[in-house]
Protein backbone atom coordinates (compact mmCIF):
# COMPACT_ATOMS: atom_id res chain seq x y z
CA UNK A 1 0.00 0.00 0.00
CA UNK A 2 1.21 3.49 -0.82
CA UNK A 3 -0.07 6.79 0.49
CA UNK A 4 0.68 9.85 -1.64
CA UNK A 5 0.36 13.62 -1.52
CA UNK A 6 -1.34 15.74 -4.18
CA UNK A 7 1.84 15.76 -6.30
CA UNK A 8 1.92 11.96 -6.30
CA UNK A 9 4.93 11.76 -3.97
CA UNK A 10 4.94 8.75 -1.68
CA UNK A 11 4.46 9.66 1.99
CA UNK A 12 6.60 7.28 4.05
CA UNK A 13 5.21 6.13 7.36
CA UNK A 14 1.60 5.91 6.22
CA UNK A 15 0.53 2.35 5.59
CA UNK A 16 4.01 0.87 5.97
CA UNK A 17 2.66 -1.83 8.27
CA UNK A 18 -0.10 -2.87 5.85
CA UNK A 19 -0.06 -6.60 5.20
CA UNK A 20 -1.66 -7.88 2.00
CA UNK A 21 -3.84 -10.84 2.93
CA UNK A 22 -4.71 -11.32 -0.76
CA UNK A 23 -8.38 -11.24 0.08
CA UNK A 24 -10.85 -10.76 -2.75
CA UNK A 25 -12.90 -7.61 -2.67
CA UNK A 26 -13.19 -4.05 -3.83
CA UNK A 27 -9.78 -2.58 -3.07
CA UNK A 28 -10.99 0.87 -4.15
CA UNK A 29 -13.51 0.90 -1.31
CA UNK A 30 -10.86 -0.30 1.14
CA UNK A 31 -8.60 2.52 -0.10
CA UNK A 32 -11.49 4.96 0.35
CA UNK A 33 -12.00 3.87 3.96
CA UNK A 34 -8.29 4.09 4.72
CA UNK A 35 -8.00 7.53 3.12
CA UNK A 36 -10.86 8.77 5.29
CA UNK A 37 -9.29 7.23 8.41
CA UNK A 38 -5.83 8.66 7.72
CA UNK A 39 -7.06 12.16 6.82
CA UNK A 40 -9.71 12.30 9.53
CA UNK A 41 -11.10 15.80 9.81
CA UNK A 42 -7.79 17.43 8.86
CA UNK A 43 -8.54 19.16 5.55
CA UNK A 44 -4.92 20.36 5.44
CA UNK A 45 -3.56 16.82 5.63
CA UNK A 46 -0.81 16.08 3.09
CA UNK A 47 -2.42 12.69 2.47
CA UNK A 48 -4.13 12.82 -0.92
CA UNK A 49 -4.52 9.22 -2.12
CA UNK A 50 -4.17 5.58 -1.14
CA UNK A 51 -2.98 2.98 -3.65
CA UNK A 52 -2.90 -0.81 -3.39
CA UNK A 53 -0.37 -2.77 -5.41
CA UNK A 54 0.07 -6.49 -5.88
CA UNK A 55 2.98 -7.83 -7.91
CA UNK A 56 3.74 -4.28 -9.13
CA UNK A 57 0.21 -3.84 -10.53
CA UNK A 58 -2.19 -1.33 -9.01
CA UNK A 59 -5.28 -3.20 -7.78
CA UNK A 60 -7.12 -0.33 -6.11
CA UNK A 61 -6.89 3.36 -5.37
CA UNK A 62 -8.85 6.26 -3.94
CA UNK A 63 -8.07 9.97 -3.87
CA UNK A 64 -9.46 13.26 -2.62
CA UNK A 65 -10.69 13.93 -6.18
CA UNK A 66 -12.53 10.59 -6.23
CA UNK A 67 -14.16 11.60 -2.96
CA UNK A 68 -15.32 14.94 -4.43
CA UNK A 69 -16.72 13.27 -7.56
CA UNK A 70 -18.61 10.69 -5.53
CA UNK A 71 -20.11 13.39 -3.29
CA UNK A 72 -21.14 15.45 -6.34
CA UNK A 73 -22.90 12.45 -7.89
CA UNK A 74 -24.61 11.57 -4.61
CA UNK A 75 -25.81 15.17 -4.24
CA UNK A 76 -27.14 15.18 -7.80
CA UNK A 77 -29.13 12.00 -7.21
CA UNK A 78 -30.42 13.30 -3.87
CA UNK A 79 -31.93 16.33 -5.61
CA UNK A 80 -33.34 14.48 -8.61
CA UNK A 81 -37.12 14.07 -8.38
CA UNK A 82 -38.41 10.52 -8.70
CA UNK A 83 -39.59 9.45 -12.14
CA UNK A 84 -43.30 9.76 -12.80
CA UNK A 85 -45.16 6.49 -12.55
Amino acid sequence: MEVRDSAGTRLPGYGDAFFDLRLPGDHCRVAQTLLRMIRGDDHRSPVHSVHFFRDDAEIGRWSVEDEHVEMTVMDAFAHTPPAAA
